[in-house]
């Protein structure tokens, strides 16, 4: 008995690419939560720093090592240079997973927001160290 295909039936992979079609990336739950946090983040750092750190003469520490003391002293604006950077990266990181998501490799878009999110999270930590040794 020749073998005949159900015509009826859809394939696993065509039902799975179909409900991933209707997603855009801003439109997908795990993406939106990712960004939402990043900004959060990076908007966390520009306020602390906003708040704590004031346009001034005198030079403010940057870095402070347990074993050396202070290490890194610079001018108020190179404060601001951290959530800039975090900004730049989430921006770049968003762009990268929007690529990556294009090309059906959402692990690899996920994995790049989340590394996003981590890098902004540890620039929030830089913030607050910041914040609290000037003040």
């Amino acid at each position: 008995m020749p073998y005949q295909e159900n015509t009826n039936e859809l394939s696993w992979d065509a039902v799975t690419l179909q409900s991933e079609a209707k997603h855009s990336f801003f439109a997908n739950d795990i993406v939106q939560i990712l960004l939402i946090t990043n900004i959060l983040l990076c908007l966390l750092s520009l306020g602390l720093l906003g708040y704590f750190v004031r346009q001034e003469e005198n030079i403010i520490i940057l870095h402070y090592n347990v074993y050396f003391g202070v290490d890194i002293q610079g001018s108020w604006w190179q404060a601001y240079l951290f959530p800039l950077a975090s900004i730049f990266f989430t921006l770049l990181h968003t762009f990268l997973s929007y690529h990556f998501y294009q090309k059906s490799e959402r692990i690899a878009s996920y994995l790049m927001l989340l590394g996003g999110c981590l890098l902004s999270f540890g620039i929030v930590i830089v913030s607050i160290s910041v914040a609290v040794i000037n003040y």
